[in-house]
């Protein structure tokens, strides 16, 4: 009897959990380079209105379609969604191309809205929030080098995959593939919100926009953290809230790929979403 008992509250724990389970947000955050920073209308591998790369982001595409999200956010601040909204209905209803439009070769136009247009989503919804941090920050102080150390190699790395799609080696497919592996999300999140800690007694290159008072220098590399940190804080509030105004069982987050890694860590601790890894979407 008491074997009986037992094996009825595991069933009833497992179709609890399981429902739970169900019951979650899923999101995939993918992460990408800024595409209008390479794009080039004189360099077929760089122009992306040419048809080699409309090829190429047909496939990207694709792949991100088998995911079938709902919802789609971007990397832009909530003050522009009435702007986004506006742009997006004119798009959708064919009357402007994304040629048209300033910027309109970044990632938030050619894949953002043409896979909103594509699987018939409504407007993609705006959860950035900008303040000015840079890599270059850091500058100064006791154990320097291993930060600049870390800095050099994910560099060289990021340099690398990009730099073999602009010289035509790679397809973007690829690219975007291997910025989004496991391995190279968590070397670009150890580089900005874990190695930095090493470094104290130093300053940064400059207090623009930073308010300096409040800058404990002798842990300079942990306030440098905080400072991406607060941040990252204020994109999760946003896609919460705007989860919860615009509702959404499905979101695919198109973002850099250095805010993947402690958006993916802050999402998996919230109990209400479920991180879906984009990578395994993305394989060739």
């Amino acid at each position: 009897m008491k074997v009986i008992t037992f094996l009825f509250y595991c069933f009833v724990f497992h179709l609890i959990s399981y429902a739970q389970e169900q019951s979650k947000v899923e999101i995939a955050l993918l992460g990408t380079f800024h595409f209008n920073q390479v794009h080039n209308l004189d360099q077929p591998n760089t122009n992306f209105f040419g048809e080699v790369l409309q090829s190429d982001l047909g496939n990207v595409l694709d792949k991100l379609k088998a995911y079938k999200p709902d919802r789609i956010y971007i990397e832009r601040e909530p003050r522009f969604q009435k702007a986004v909204d506006s742009l997006f209905l004119l798009y959708q209803n064919d009357k402007v191309q994304l040629k048209d439009i300033s910027g309109g070769a970044g990632e938030v136009y050619q894949l953002a809205f043409r896979l909103a247009k594509e699987l018939k989503l409504r407007s993609p919804l705006c959860v950035n929030h900008y303040e000015s941090t840079s890599q270059e920050l850091l500058n100064s102080g006791k154990n320097i080098e291993i930060y600049r150390n870390d800095l050099k190699s994910f560099q060289q790395l990021g340099r690398g995959i990009v730099g073999d799609f602009i010289k035509g080696k790679t397809s973007l497919l690829k690219t975007l593939e291997l910025m989004n592996t496991p391995e190279n999300i968590r070397k670009s999140h150890r580089l900005f919100f874990n190695t930095p800690a090493y470094v104290k007694e130093g300053s940064f290159a400059n207090y623009k926009n930073i308010d300096a008072t409040s800058m404990d220098t002798n842990y300079v590399g942990a306030e440098f953290i905080s400072l991406f940190y607060k941040r990252n804080l204020k994109i999760y509030s946003n896609i919460l809230n705007a989860q919860l105004d615009k509702g959404g069982i499905k979101i695919l987050m198109i973002t850099g790929q250095t805010h993947v890694g402690v958006l993916q860590e802050l999402l998996q601790n919230n109990i209400n979403f479920k991180v879906v890894p984009l990578h395994n979407y993305l394989k060739l």
